[in-house]
Parts: structure tokens; C-alpha cells; sequence
């Protein structure tokens, strides 16, 4: 899954919002000892809890992967800041403690983990799993992504035994394993749920909006819109048993005042902080964090179906007309990786990855002018009102940058349900935004950002070399196969810039002194799992 918008509430001032959190209700135990206990501040609401429910959003997300385990994580490498990484490339087991393939590559048979439990003390089965995995593809929007895998239909979905678990699919992939990893793949306790379902909703997908069934590192003590409180489970056994005790994720919406609670030693972890929050923090009380997000883009996409952007001068033009390195300097203060200015061909089995694209107004101009557009041509570009510590100031540079070759752009800063609205109707020609991709291979950014017809194509792009590359990609390629064929399609949209890569962002928090172990995971949350204090 890609994600872009987050719903986020209202801003406050920084003043009236922490005195507003000073106000907010702290359980006993968390007042009484600070060594067992954690507290993130975010900016989300807690909403539901089914994370395949169609109100799931960020808070659902990290919740399940705190009560609910799946089948396999990522390996996680340790950075020089003491922070760690996730790696794309390596899957461990967590639920299931093994696996493997048939010689066709067409079968791959997991073996669950002795011993696992649900919170109610009952066992894991492979049963379990296989009606988790079937409940997830009843729902639209989550099966849409487990079938990158070739997973589409629960036939292919068999447990013959109490701890066996059998996937067939129909041509090989190579996300057959890895796809098991996403939070919509949670295992739930079947027999809880149907406990709680209805010939009308077979699924518990009402009770399971408000209520767990899990059997993950902890459980839910509390949930209210604005605080939720984990406490640890102390028989779980798929890994380490986490250092702390209990989990407060408390929802602030203020980035300024997220980074003062940390600063005052009231929380552990701020996320979500903009850059210029972030550069405020270096001579704080609170040490500022910068993880490089391998499976995140920010960009600007355009209606490439639409005149005048259906001609790809135009896009070319603006990519040559926008001042990058100054761009990258001031609107995102230096954090992350370029994705502007490369020199030699493009890197094979990598992507996201800069284009060639840099500053140079002549050939901006020359592409105009070849595309009969010499004399310029007014247009928009909306981006999410959420999102304007960053877009807003994008938005104005990027303005800047094309009226010198003649283009007079409107700013539109939109609510997020109005933009996802426009977006989806193809109605607003130029696009701010960046996604973050769960899972991270080349051909799946192709798939999902540059094919279809759903709103994560931004750029409406349509291409049949594209369409025809990827249904010829093996889903068992060799690894230099696999980097060859990839390699020209990255080559492909990096000419054709349906969306035109500006960077690869930082994730940015505020951490306490003391606390270790923050892990950078490909959804972006945090995960009090591997927290401690020292």
C-alpha cells in the first residue's frame, strides 16, 4: 500500500495545546513510574482498531502491529546514531518460525510457531491464519495489495494441520513471503471473532472495530480518541519480550508543542515533526532523529492525459526549470536524499532514484517552445492542507521557478477529502505529495505508482511499454534479471516524469536522552518493541 494523506485534527496554538495536554487524564501508572513506561506524542487520532477496516487509518495501523503479530517481519540493521533500519531485502520469521518452497516456486508452506498464544491463552493454528488471510481479501482495498503476490482467491489458502499453513499460487512471486508482512495481515483469533459475528457480517468486522482478538507483544488496557494505553503481554514468545512495561501513544496535534513535551520531559518520542521544527531542536533538551526512508517520495505529479501536461515537453520543461538544489536546501533544510541531477544511466533493481533532471532554463525554454507553448500557459497545482509545513513552501518556490518560463501557476491548498477527491476525478492538473511504500521493490512502485486507474497513479499515466515490461517480469527472476528489466522501467518514467521525483525524505522525530533502539519501519510507525531506557 502507498500512503499520502493522513487525517490529522485541527492545529492548535502551541501555548493552548500544551496547556491543553497538561489537562489531559495520565493513568496512575504512568505517573508513578517512568522507567517501565513509554509515551509517544503523534498527531493522529485513535480511530478503530481493525486495520482492514474502511476507517483504518495510521493510529489503527500501529496499534495492530503492537496487539496482533504476522507471519513474518523485516531484519532490522543498526545505524551510526544508534537508531535502526529496516532491511527490504531480508524477511525473518515472527508468527511463522519457518518456511519453504516447492520446486516450482508455486507453493510455500509456513510453519507456525510452537507454543504461540493468543491473549486469551488459546493456541495459534494454522487455521487462524488461513481465515486472517481469507478475511483480508474480502475487503477490497487490502486484497488489492496482498495480490501483488498472486494471492487472490481463498482457494489458494490451506491449513492441513494445527501448525501448517499452505499458500499456492499460480506463477511464482517474489513477494509471496514478504507480502505477509503488511499490517493488513494480522492474525486474529478466529474463534474470538466469529464468537462475534453474524450471518450478516460473517467477518466481526463491528466488533472488531472497537475490540482485539490477538495474540501480539501487548494488549490494549485503554483506547479513547486521543490515548491509547498498551500494557505488555508477558507470554508472548515470537521475540524478545520489549523492555517496557506499558505504552502511551497520546495525540497532540501541534508539532511544536509535541517537540516542547519531549523537551520538558513529559514524553519519549515526538514524531511527525516538519524540518523547520526539526532544526529547531539541535539546541534543545530533546535529540533530534534523522532516519533515511528508503520506501518514501516526495514529487509533483501531473494530469500527463490531460493538455497541456499530456505532452511530455511540458513536464520536461518544468523539471528543467526548477532550481532543485535550492529547493532541496531551503523547503526541506538539507534532510534526505536528492532525487534531482544524476548523472550516467539510471541504477539497476533501484528505485526510487534521481532523474537526470536539473536546473537549466534554456533547455526549459527550448521545450516550450518545441511544444508550441512559447508564450507560456496558466495552470494549478493543489497540494493537502495537512501537509502545508512543507507543500506551502514548495508550492510558492515551485510558482517561482516556472512563471520564468512563462507558466502562471494558482496555488490550491486543499482539505485532504477535497484533494483525494480531485485527484481521484483527474481534475487538478498539477499535484504536491509524497507516498511511502510497504513494500519497497522496484516493480512494486511501478505497479502501484504508475499503473491502473486509482488515486496512487497520481500522475493518470498510461503506458503500455510499462504495462508490457511488467507483465513480462518473472515473478522468479534472478537478481540480475530482475535489476535489468527494472532498470528500464525506471529508465522509462524517469524520462517520461508522469511524477517528477524531488527527494527522498528523513524521518523525523524528537527523542529523550535515554531512550534506544527507534527502529524505522516501512510504515513509518513507531514501535515500542525494541524501545528501551537507559
Amino acid at each position: 500500500m502507498l500512503i499520502s494523506r493522513r487525517k490529522v485534527v485541527v492545529l492548535l496554538a502551541s501555548s493552548a495545546a500544551l496547556g491543553a495536554y497538561n489537562g489531559l487524564a495520565v493513568p496512575a501508572f504512568a505517573r508513578a513510574s517512568r522507567e517501565n513506561t513509554l509515551r509517544v506524542v503523534w498527531p493522529y487520532e485513535i480511530g478503530i482498531l481493525d486495520p482492514i477496516g474502511v476507517a483504518a487509518q495510521r493510529s489503527t495501523w500501529c496499534a495492530c502491529n503492537h496487539v496482533y503479530d504476522r507471519l513474518v517481519s523485516f531484519a532490522a540493521k543498526e545505524r551510526p546514531d544508534g537508531t535502526r533500519q529496516y532491511d527490504p531485502n531480508v524477511v525473518v520469521p515472527e508468527l511463522a518460525e519457518s518456511w519453504e518452497f516447492s520446486s516450482d516456486k508455486k507453493t510455500v508452506t509456513f510453519k507456525i510457531r510452537s507454543g504461540a498464544k493468543f491473549h486469551d491463552g488459546s493456541p495459534v493454528t494454522a487455521e487462524d491464519v488461513r481465515w486472517s488471510i481469507e478475511r483480508l481479501l474480502n475487503e477490497t482495498y487490502a486484497a488489492d495489495v496482498i495480490q501483488v503476490a498472486g494471492i487472490t482467491t481463498a482457494d489458494q489458502l490451506s491449513a492441513p494441520d494445527d501448525q501448517t499453513f499452505v499458500v499456492k499460487l499460480r506463477e511464482p512471486s517474489h513477494y509471496s513471503v514478504s507480502v505477509f508482512s503488511i499490517p493488513f495481515a494480522v492474525i486474529i483469533n478466529k474463534k474470538l471473532a466469529v464468537a462475534n459475528a453474524s450471518s450478516q457480517d460473517p467477518w466481526a468486522k463491528e466488533w472488531l472495530k472497537f475490540n482485539t482478538a490477538g495474540g501480539g507483544a501487548f494488549k490494549i488496557e485503554s483506547s479513547t480518541p486521543q490515548q491509547l494505553v498498551l500494557v505488555r503481554n508477558d507470554e508472548w514468545i515470537t521475540g524478545p519480550l520489549p523492555k517496557m512495561e506499558q505504552v502511551i501513544f497520546q495525540t497532540v496535534p501541534d508539532a511544536t508543542t509535541r517537540t516542547a513535551i519531549v523537551e520538558r520531559g513529559s514524553a519519549d518520542v515526538a514524531i511527525e515533526i516538519p524540518p523547520t521544527v526539526f532544526a529547531g531542536l539541535k539546541k534543545g533538551k530533546a535529540l533530534p532523529v534523522a532516519i533515511p526512508m528508503p520506501n518514501q517520495i516526495d514529487y509533483i505529479a501531473f494530469n500527463s492525459q490531460a493538455a497541456p501536461f499530456n505532452d511530455v515537453r511540458v513536464r520536461q520543461a518544468i523539471a528543467y526549470s526548477l532550481p532543485d538544489e535550492a529547493i532541496f536546501k531551503s523547503v526541506f533544510l538539507g534532510l534526505g536524499t536528492p532525487l534531482f541531477g544524476r548523472t550516467g544511466n539510471v541504477q539497476p533493481g533501484l528505485f526510487p532514484q534521481p532523474t537526470s533532471f536539473s536546473l537549466n532554463l534554456e533547455k526549459a525554454k527550448a521545450l516550450m517552445s518545441d511544444a508550441g507553448l512559447a508564450g507560456g500557459f496558466a495552470s494549478e497545482i493543489g497540494y493537502a492542507q495537512e501537509k502545508a509545513a512543507i507543500s506551502g513552501p514548495l508550492a510558492l518556490a515551485i510558482k517561482d521557478a516556472v512563471a520564468k518560463i512563462g507558466i502562471d501557476l494558482q496555488i490550491s491548498q486543499l482539505p485532504g477529502a477535497q484533494l483525494s477527491e480531485r485527484s481521484a476525478n483527474r481534475s487538478l492538473p498539477m499535484l504536491i505529495d509524497n507516498q511511502i511504500a510497504w513494500l519497497s521493490q522496484p516493480d512494486y512502485w511501478f505497479r502501484v505508482l504508475y499503473t491502473g486507474n486509482g488515486a496512487s497513479n497520481a500522475g493518470n499515466y498510461q503506458s503500455k511499454a510499462l504495462e508490457s515490461m511488467l507483465k513480462a517480469l518473472p515473478g522468479d527472476a534472478s537478481e540480475e534479471e530482475y535489476g535489468k528489466r527494472t532498470a528500464e522501467m525506471a529508465d522509462l518514467v524517469l524520462k517520461e516524469i508522469p511524477l517528477l521525483p524531488l527527494r527522498q525524505g528523513a524521518y523525523l522525530l524528537a527523542m529523550a536522552k535515554g531512550i534506544t533502539g527507534y527502529t524505522y519501519w516501512f510504515h513509518g510507525l513507531p514501535d515500542a518493541r525494541s524501545l528501551s531506557r537507559t
